[in-house]
């Protein structure tokens, strides 16, 4: 039915924007505010520096650069936009200029956004003469609290603070500055960083080391209590003060009542309850930044291959999706900088890092061989493709034909067959001729000779290995032979 003019026409109130930033939050100047609230009340001046100083934390340091590990370890590439050949000469172009510069180091300066929420980089271009292009010789970290952003009509505008503009900053130049932005959601161009949800557990963590190290140190060192009488002297009071100074470090009590020394110590009382609110906030960390925690566990309690495997599932997850916006924000930037410079209106390529898993060999193998024992024949391509092998890696010999067997292999004509006739009855020779091994001698009668049998054999029990293959033939071969005895015997 077709749709009448009013229907088909798009309001003008549903192509303008109602809830902008806006109206949301005061921009001063167009300047947006970062709304990190861990900042706003506890970073007590210190910006993004606070996310730095959660760093310091060993667990904190150990999780975050196994997260970055995951996405660098990957193999980068760089595909063609399509089968043209300016598409590849493009691909080809971009590839050259990132091998020429220590990009798995520049991913792990961009992967700084995972704690903070944004990250900068700035390209140092240079014109390769040699070449004839303009590639980027270096992209240099900088302090993403050094940049803020202005909101304008076009979006957000990324600008560089300066001691003469210390508050709204600078205009930046065109294709020089790379903004990485991690957690990005309710149009806020700072992020949200990990270190918004880590800095409460390594807070308390710290917190709960400083108790158990006093308690350490009280329960570790017994006080020393020196006891002097109401009317003792100045004098003595500083001989009592002294003798508690010799035989403690730090501390040291003097009181009235007597001149004797004794010591006191801290009551032993849940000894392991500091002990475990570090653990358990160690795992509060890894459960934010890795999304599990059994490659982190330090509970003791043993490993589980299942929870392992799971863990190890979500961690490559969750590296490829740093990856893949990683990826995406440089192909927006970079790739397409350099393609704009050197080969414009050319199709833009993408690069990406490779998180396809290998196919486990050992498995395959175990399938295939089953397989073969029931019966399935595999050609060259199938092995080439499944195991990645080459025409080399295949030895091509020649057919080995089969002698036939000497006397001692066929010893079962060997005993005297008529001491056997006598054991043998007729029903049962008959029910093994009419059984399986009756086409095994209608083969034996009418082969040639024993390789055209043992031939034949093969082709009909292509499942059965040539010694099964052997044995069978001697079977039928001494039933042959008997039953034609017999047949002579009875009449």
């Amino acid at each position: 039915m077709t749709k009448n003019k009013q229907d088909a026409t798009l309001r003008k109130d549903l192509t303008v924007e109602v809830s902008s930033m806006r109206e949301e939050i005061p921009l001063f100047g167009g300047v947006v505010p970062n709304p990190d609230k861990v900042i706003a009340t506890r970073g007590h001046g210190k910006s993004l520096d606070l996310y730095d100083e959660l760093e310091s934390d060993a667990h904190v340091k150990a999780v975050i650069s196994k997260r970055k590990r995951v996405v660098i370890a990957r193999e980068w590439m760089v595909n063609e936009a399509d089968n043209s050949d300016e598409a590849v000469r493009a691909a080809e172009l971009v590839r050259n200029c990132i091998t020429a510069i220590n990009f798995d180091k520049v991913t792990e300066n961009f992967l700084d956004a995972l704690m903070k929420g944004y990250a900068v980089g700035e390209i140092m271009w240079e014109d390769d003469s040699e070449l004839g292009i303009i590639r980027p010789a270096e992209i240099r970290s900088r302090k993403p609290q050094r940049f803020v952003f202005r909101l304008t009509d076009n979006g957000f505008e990324t600008r560089l603070v300066t001691m003469n503009s210390p508050f709204d900053g600078i205009a930046l130049p065109e294709r020089k500055f790379i903004v990485f932005t991690y957690g990005k959601k309710y149009e806020n161009p700072y992020g949200t960083g990990l270190g918004n949800s880590v800095f409460w557990p390594v807070y308390f963590k710290r917190k709960g080391i400083t108790f158990w190290l006093t308690f350490c140190d009280k329960f570790g060192s017994p006080t020393a209590v020196g006891k002097y009488p109401i009317n003792a002297t100045q004098n003595e009071r500083e001989t009592l003060c002294e003798a508690l100074r010799c035989i403690t470090n730090d501390y040291g009590i003097a009181l009235s009542e007597g001149m004797e020394v004794s010591l006191l110590e801290a009551a032993k009382s849940s000894t392991d309850t500091y002990e475990k609110l570090a653990r358990y906030m160690d795992e509060q960390i890894s459960e934010v930044v890795l999304g599990e925690t059994g490659t982190t566990n330090q509970s003791g309690s043993g490993g589980s291959n299942a929870r392992d495997q799971v863990g190890n599932e979500i961690r490559l997850e969750t590296a490829k999706a740093d990856a893949d916006a990683l990826c995406e924000c440089l192909n927006e930037t970079l790739v397409r900088w350099i393609i704009d410079l050197n080969m414009p209106g050319a199709p833009l390529p993408k690069l990406w890092r490779n998180f396809e898993q290998a196919d486990d060999l050992s498995v395959k193998a175990d399938r295939d061989i089953k397989l073969a024992q029931v019966g399935v024949k595999f050609n060259k391509s199938y092995f080439q493709n499944a195991y990645n092998l080459e025409d080399s890696d295949f030895e091509v010999v020649e057919t080995q034909h089969f002698a036939p067997p000497s006397a001692e292999q066929m010893s079962f004509a060997a005993p005297d067959t008529d001491e056997l006739i006598d054991d043998v009855s007729v029903a049962d020779l008959e029910k093994q001729m009419n059984g399986i091994l009756a086409p095994i001698v209608d083969l034996v009668n009418k082969g040639e000779s024993y390789e055209d049998i043992l031939s034949k054999l093969s082709e009909t029990y292509d499942f059965l290995s040539f010694d099964a293959l052997q044995n069978m033939l001697k079977r039928a071969v001494f039933v042959s032979s008997v039953w034609g005895r017999l047949s002579g015997k009875d009449n």
